[in-house]
Formats: structure tokens, C-alpha cells, sequence
């Protein structure tokens, strides 16, 4: 196979980012069916989810900008689509293990964290570079999880978003905003 979507996928390591990814799921699923465990707290989920999502972030640059930017591709729509597959593919791999019976919460609360995690992820490789762009995610989620106190003033909602229950109309605001902005400027960069 020698179109052009194998050689990118191969060219940003994404077969490997995602076994990854699909690596640090399974060694919180296996924690938890050691415990013996079926439900996982919020903010041991909120940090699976960084934690998953951080091997994909290095994979929305190419190792060479100019060379890419001498391509005379559309870049913008498949840097957007990179960006929202990534997304898509996180949420999935946190929804699989309720086949086996781990639980890391509602479908649209996994959904809701993963883009706003992944619009920082693209706003922050568009401003600092791929490189650094995943240190943001982890350490949100890091300090969220500590916190036990997810309703509450409207400003603390939207601070702690990561951890609102996955009705809650701020955090999913606050998600959307992350994931547009951060998908502008990531489509628009030069990664």
C-alpha cells in the first residue's frame, strides 16, 4: 500500500502511538480485574483518559514542517480529521473495556473529555510544537483528579471540567470551546 493515508499514518507513527495508547487502557483495565473492581473513579478515569491520549499527541507533526509544507496537499482537512479520529479513537478504546466489565464512566462524559483534551492538544502543537503539547493534558488531568468537588460555582465548573458529571452543560461548553479552538489552530498551523 502506497497511498498517500498509509505513508502518513506511518510517517507520524501512529500504528505504534496507538498501541500505546491501547497498552495504557489495558493496564488500568488489568488493575482494576485485579481488585477486583468494575467501576473506576472519576478521577482515576479523567487520568487514563491524558494518559491515553498523550502517545497520539506527538503524531500531529511530521518530523519534517518544510517538507510538508512543500506538499501540495489540502493540509487543514486532514490535519482537522487527524485531530478528530484521534479523538474518536480514545473515546473508543475507554467505551471497549465495559465489555469486560470496567466502567470509566458515561459515554458522553469519555466523549466530552476526550475533545477538550485533544482541542488543547491541537492548540497548544499549533502555538509550542508536538513535542511539548502533551505536557498540558497530562497535568490537567493530574491536578483534576484530586478534586472531589465537581459541582459548585459556575467558575469552578468550568475550571474543573474534566471532572463534571457528564450532564453538565459548562464542562461540555468548556470541552467544545477547547476542541474548536484548538482544532482552528491546529488546521491552520504549520506542523
Amino acid at each position: 500500500m502506497t497511498g498517500w493515508l498509509p505513508l502518513y499514518l506511518r510517517s507520524r507513527q501512529v500504528p505504534t502511538a496507538v498501541a500505546i495508547s491501547a497498552g495504557a487502557v489495558l493496564a488500568v483495565v488489568l488493575g482494576q480485574v485485579a481488585m477486583s473492581a468494575s467501576d473506576i473513579s472519576v478521577g482515576l478515569a479523567v487520568l487514563t483518559t491524558a494518559l491515553t491520549l498523550s502517545p497520539l499527541i506527538p503524531t500531529l507533526a511530521g518530523n519534517d514542517a518544510a517538507l510538508e509544507g512543500a506538499v501540495a496537499m489540502p493540509w487543514r482537512l486532514r490535519r482537522a480529521a487527524h485531530l478528530l479520529v484521534g479523538s474518536a479513537l480514545v473515546a473508543g478504546l475507554l467505551v471497549l473495556p465495559r465489555v469486560v466489565g470496567t466502567d470509566f464512566g458515561a459515554t458522553a462524559q469519555i466523549a466530552r473529555n476526550t475533545a477538550g483534551l485533544m482541542g488543547l492538544a491541537g492548540l497548544l502543537t499549533a502555538v509550542a510544537g508536538s513535542a511539548l503539547a502533551w505536557q498540558a493534558p497530562v497535568a490537567l488531568a493530574g491536578l483534576q483528579c484530586f478534586f472531589v468537588l465537581p459541582e459548585g460555582p459556575a467558575w469552578r465548573q468550568t475550571v474543573l471540567w474534566l471532572i463534571q458529571p457528564a450532564d453538565n452543560r459548562i464542562a461540555a461548553w468548556t470541552a467544545a470551546i477547547l476542541l474548536l479552538i484548538g482544532l482552528g489552530a491546529y488546521a491552520r498551523a504549520d506542523a
